[in-house]
């Protein structure tokens, strides 16, 4: 499929595909006026108070990944708008593999999230710069989201400190990374379109993610959402996705990568779709474990009150 976007449109034309599919081609419209080409200066003092970026990008491997970086309150930074610098201290030891991905030119979506407050703010963009202290992203688009799905948290500690080491890694699971989608109610979904990689957040109640082990893939029901269609879209254009699975609780993250199907169909009549009876599979050809070492806690707090 293809143009990067159609004529008085800021979507694609998977993105136009699913709208249409959805039946959300109105909302979706109105919606989609919010998609700016740069962060706008209201949401600037937002992002440089909070503390942790999720990112969205192919890696090193022709995989795509996804994966959070944390630092105090101002490692996220703007000037104008026009890029977003992220502080990669001492204090952030990134794995190889993670910092491999991050190759000037390459596309990355971003999302940042204050738990606490269920805000949040999507940029996708390109890696302009990278040294070993500083990631400058250039952006391409910038637009708020909305608080659905978000389940409240706080942090309890500094960020004075974060390390990441690798737990396992396959590719059909093992049960410890079982249990890590059976504890979850966060995940962060990465895909890349025409309009290139983008970042963006799921979340429910705990365990509304299931894995087939017969199959080897997740399921994950699409909620009823802002209309635009970002991920989706990008599946259908290019099916292959990425996914990080959070177990705030344990401090461990599970990264799976693989090809998408999507479908519309009553399959899954165990899992809760909201309404939409949309779902879509992650068949997974890539798997990675994290836990991580640092001296802060979150504190679980309430469900969000959308979730079905």
């Amino acid at each position: 499929m293809g143009e990067a976007m159609t004529r008085n449109s800021p979507f694609h034309l998977g993105e136009l595909a699913m709208q249409e599919l959805a039946g959300d081609v109105g909302i979706s419209a109105m919606v989609g006026r919010c998609i700016e080409d740069s962060i706008p200066i209201s949401a600037i003092p937002f992002l440089r108070a909070q503390s942790s970026i999720w990112l969205g990008l192919e890696d090193s491997d022709g995989f795509f990944s996804a994966f959070p970086l944390f630092g105090s309150s101002g490692f996220l930074n703007s000037n104008d708008g026009r890029s977003l610098e992220v502080s990669l201290g001492d204090n952030l030891t990134l794995p190889d593999e993670w910092r491999d991905s991050l190759i000037t030119g390459r596309s990355v979506g971003c999302i940042v999230i204050q738990f606490s407050s269920r805000s949040r703010i999507r940029i996708n963009g390109v890696i302009d710069t990278l040294t070993d202290d500083k990631l400058v992203i250039s952006v391409q688009q910038a637009y708020p989201n909305c608080p659905k799905y978000i389940r409240k948290r706080v942090v309890q500690g500094d960020y004075d400190s974060c390390k990441y080491q690798l737990k396992n890694q396959g590719e059909a699971l093992d049960k410890e990374a079982e249990d890590i989608i059976q504890r979850s109610d966060t995940a962060f979904v990465t895909s890349l379109g025409p309009n290139g990689a983008d970042a963006s957040h799921r979340g429910g109640e705990t365990g509304f993610i299931k894995y087939e082990s017969d199959n080897n893939k997740i399921i994950v029901p699409d909620y009823v959402g802002n209309g635009m269609f970002n991920t989706l879209g990008n599946f259908v254009e290019n099916p292959m996705g990425g996914m990080i699975v959070c177990d705030f609780a344990q401090d461990y993250f599970l990264q799976l990568s693989g090809k998408v199907h999507i479908t519309f169909e009553k399959d899954y009549p165990d899992i809760e779709s909201g309404g939409t009876h949309r779902y879509w599979e992650l068949h997974i050809e890539k798997w990675k474990s994290f836990k991580i070492d640092c001296n802060f806690q979150w504190e679980s707090l309430d469900y969000s009150p959308y979730n079905p």
